[in-house]
This record gives structure tokens, C-alpha cells and sequence, in this order.
């Protein structure tokens, strides 16, 4: 084991806030990928923005950016995070209280996924400061992740100079490596029953409300194996309490790590609609979109055993996982680079309670770092 890099803790937790105090939802990241460019530029990075913004309607791409390496013939790799946050946060002033750096409680704190962030910018620092010896490294830093990987489905993969990724955006422990992650179907469900007075004429009415309800019963939902999981996320429907609703709208989705598993799963869910409907006199319309594809790494895949030497020489257990969640490395393994997801400082996300650890952050910065060095003693 190797000692860690010294990590500029105070400069990486101000990196941090400055992140944080952006009000960046989905399609509205432009204040923070400012912070970054300007950073990524002053070491000496090739930065350039994509079109994705302008493809979903958002005020900035995402923010490639690339610095050849010190050693030419190490294998070039990229590290990625997205500036996007699940809510809007206006006016948050991020509380630092010891290691932990939280929200008032009214918000979010924006831990993801700026806590990955963050330490992917402290590190490209050292890099040029310590003058540590690295390859070509890419940086992926991406928009719109919380609405479905949005940003990095309209990166071009031929931008992409890297053989091997490793995205920052896991919960810890810092040390992890989520090597499978699941499939995501999602469906849009449109029950057409009839209207009727709902006092008067109650019999002349087919509730598209109580077509839904029905169908939703009959559902096997949230963890349906350890490999496969489905939620009814949105119904809306109706009109007004003396009105037998005419129309009921539901948004759904079903995952799994394997392909057989969704499938059945997805499609005893749209059964379940098709034959309430059928049974009520109704009809319904479902509209079903691929959001991700799954992916599995080998055990003996580059990029795992670059974390695993990576991981050992800054003195972390190595641990590998499988998640329930999708993330830019369901797109960039789809792109056909072997990408990893690292397990970061972030904790309850998309709560209002969720915080993240300074000591995780500092220790995320140095893996990013060992990472680098270790791709560059790598010969292919």
C-alpha cells in the first residue's frame, strides 16, 4: 500500500459549497458546469460543451473535457459525474457541521451528485500540482441524470476517448464498485372509461379510477425478487366527485438485472390493465420506453481490476455490488466502455435529510487519484 495523495481538504469542501449553492434541476445546470469549466480550464483541460442541452431543451450540454497524459502509452480512461439535482434548490446555504455538510432541512442538499463531483475536481488538482504521472484522462460531466440518464443518452458516443470509465455516483462505501445494474422499462397507461352523474346515474358510468385500482391490486410491486423491482409511481384521474371518472392516467415502471425477469414482470403489469379493462367495458392505451439497458462486468474486467489495485493502494477494503438503480454507466457500458460506478460520500438521497461526509469526500478524491496512477502503470 502506497500513501494517499494529500488532499487540499479545505479547497475541496469550498468546491463543494460553491456546487452546491447552484440552483441546478435538470436542464437548468449552467451555474454549475461554469464552476467546473473554469477549474478544468486553469489546469489545462480541452473543454467543450455538447449539443444535449439544446436536444432536451436545457440552458447547457454536457461538459467534455479532456488532458492528454504524462505517459503516453497507459490506457486512456475517463471519470464522470452529472450536475444535475432530483429538486430545485434556490437560496440553499449548505450547513458544515464537523464532517457533515447538510441542507437547512427545506431542501435538498444536492450530495448527488455533487459530492462526486467535487472530488473528481479536487483530484485533477493534485494531478497537475504533485505532478503525478497519468494517462489521457476525459472527464464526462453530464446534465439531465435525474430524469433518466437524459444527458449522456445524447452524448455522441465518438466523443468518447476513453477504454475504461468510472462514474461517481453511489452511495458508500467509498472503496465499492457497483459492477451490475439493472434494465428500466417504463410505461405510460391511458384507462378510457365512461362519465356519468355520479349520483343520478351512477350505472350508466365505467370508472377508468376503479379499472386502475384493480389492475394496480392485482400487481406484485416494489421488491418483487432480489434481482427485480416495480413501482406505480403516478395516478392521476378525474374530474370532479359527482362525475364517475371517464379517465385515469398512471405512470409506471419495472427493473431488473435480468432481461427475463423484467419482461415478465412489465408484462403481467400491462396484462393486469388490459384485462380490467376488457372485464369493466373500458379500454386502455399503453405506451412502454426502454429508459436503460442493464449491464454486467466481468470479474475480470480492466476497469474492475483498476479499482481493485486502485482501491488497495490508498489502504480501502475493495467491495463489489450490485445496485437497483440506473446511472450514466448504464449508457456508457451501452456505448461499449467497460464503466463502474464508485460508491461516494452521499447519504439519504433525494431526502431533505441528506448529507454527506467530508472524510468520504477526501477519501473519494484520493481514489480518483490512485485510479489515475494505476491505469498509467497499466500496459496493454
Amino acid at each position: 500500500m502506497a500513501d494517499p495523495v494529500a488532499v487540499n481538504r479545505d479547497r475541496l469542501v469550498q468546491t463543494f459549497l460553491d456546487l452546491a449553492r447552484q440552483n441546478t434541476p435538470p436542464r437548468q445546470e449552467k451555474a454549475a458546469s461554469e464552476i467546473a469549466y473554469r477549474i478544468l480550464q486553469d489546469l489545462g483541460f480541452e473543454c467543450e460543451y455538447d449539443d444535449a442541452g439544446e436536444q432536451v431543451g436545457g440552458n447547457v450540454g454536457n461538459l467534455i473535457a479532456f488532458k492528454k497524459g504524462t505517459v503516453a502509452d497507459a490506457p486512456p480512461i475517463f471519470f464522470s459525474a452529472h450536475f444535475d439535482t432530483v429538486e430545485p434548490t434556490p437560496g440553499l446555504e449548505p450547513i458544515v457541521d464537523g464532517d457533515i455538510i447538510k441542507s437547512d432541512g427545506n431542501t435538498i442538499v444536492g450530495a448527488d451528485d455533487k459530492c462526486g463531483m467535487a472530488p473528481i475536481l479536487e483530484a485533477m488538482r493534485l494531478l497537475q500540482e504533485q505532478d503525478i504521472p497519468h494517462g489521457d484522462i476525459q472527464l464526462l460531466l453530464t446534465i439531465c441524470e435525474e430524469i433518466g440518464l437524459v444527458g449522456a443518452k445524447h452524448m455522441d458516443p465518438r466523443r468518447i476517448r476513453a477504454r475504461y470509465g468510472f462514474v461517481l455516483d453511489a452511495g458508500p462505501p467509498v472503496g465499492s464498485f457497483v459492477y451490475s445494474a439493472p434494465t428500466q422499462d417504463i410505461f405510460d397507461v391511458y384507462i378510457h372509461g365512461r362519465a356519468a352523474h355520479a349520483g343520478a346515474q351512477p350505472e350508466d358510468g365505467i370508472s377508468a379510477i376503479a379499472v386502475a385500482a384493480r389492475a394496480v391490486a392485482r400487481m406484485k410491486l416494489g421488491r418483487v425478487d432480489p434481482e427485480t423491482t416495480a413501482n406505480v409511481g403516478i395516478i392521476e384521474g378525474g374530474t370532479a366527485t359527482n362525475i364517475v371518472p371517464a379517465e385515469c392516467y398512471l405512470k409506471c415502471e419495472a427493473r431488473s438485472r435480468n432481461p427475463a425477469k423484467l419482461d415478465r414482470q412489465r408484462d403481467a403489469m400491462l396484462a393486469a390493465f388490459r384485462e380490467e379493462a376488457d372485464r369493466a367495458g373500458a379500454t386502455v392505451e399503453i405506451k412502454t420506453t426502454r429508459a436503460y439497458e442493464h449491464y454486467e462486468l466481468p470479474m475480470d474486467s480492466p476497469t474492475l481490476q483498476i479499482a481493485e489495485a486502485a482501491t488497495e493502494r490508498v489502504g480501502l477494503e475493495f467491495l463489489l455490488r450490485v445496485t437497483g438503480g440506473g446511472a450514466d454507466s448504464n449508457i456508457f457500458n451501452g456505448f461499449g466502455v467497460p464503466t463502474t460506478v464508485l460508491g461516494c460520500g452521499m447519504v439519504n438521497i433525494h431526502r431533505h435529510d441528506e448529507y454527506c461526509t467530508i472524510s468520504d469526500m477526501v477519501k473519494s478524491t484520493q481514489l480518483v487519484v490512485a485510479i489515475a496512477q494505476t491505469a498509467a502503470e497499466r500496459r496493454e
